[in-house]
């Protein structure tokens, strides 16, 4: 399997459905999401995998990809992740981010992978995130990436939309 590393190679990824949907399985995509298995430092193959990275930390790197997939600034990602933007500044692309940041940054990540599964590209996906949806009051998707009860909501509704309830 290839490893992504770029931003742009992940968005090209993304743009291909067919090569997305080729992917092996959510862990396969996850990982392809923050740009692949150099970029993450590991394989991931099973929910203990993502205990252990989540335990050990993700380079702010995956951070730049993560911002560019979701089409917002550092300083937006930052707020998504309850850390100032001037720490994540600070930090070296190679630097490893806390428990909590890593924890975040690995449900944005399935949602993404569950976004474009549903939704069949990232451009449809990143649309989605950025318009007011009636099963969220009205509100953005992406308002509600910050905690893990929003990322729930947020696939709850993209299941919704996979079965055709109207959302």
């Amino acid at each position: 399997m290839k490893s992504y590393t770029t931003s742009s190679e992940i968005k090209n990824l993304a743009q291909e459905p067919k090569v997305f949907y080729g992917l092996n399985n959510k862990y396969d995509r996850i990982v392809s999401v923050l740009g692949g298995s150099v970029a993450v430092g590991q394989s991931i193959n099973n929910d203990l995998d993502l205990i252990e990275i989540t335990r050990k930390g993700l380079p702010k790197s995956v951070l730049q990809t993560l911002s560019s997939i979701l089409s917002i600034s550092m300083e937006q990602m930052s707020q998504l992740l309850h850390v100032s933007h001037r720490t994540i500044q600070r930090k070296n692309d190679t630097d490893l981010l806390n428990v909590y940041s890593t924890e975040q940054i690995l449900e944005i990540a399935d949602v993404i992978s569950r976004g474009i599964e549903v939704l069949g590209s990232l451009e449809t996906f990143t649309a989605w995130l950025h318009t007011e949806v009636r099963h969220l009051n009205y509100k953005k998707p992406i308002h509600y990436l910050d905690t893990s009860f929003g990322t729930n909501l947020i696939k709850d509704t993209l299941g919704r939309i996979e079965y055709g309830v109207y959302s």
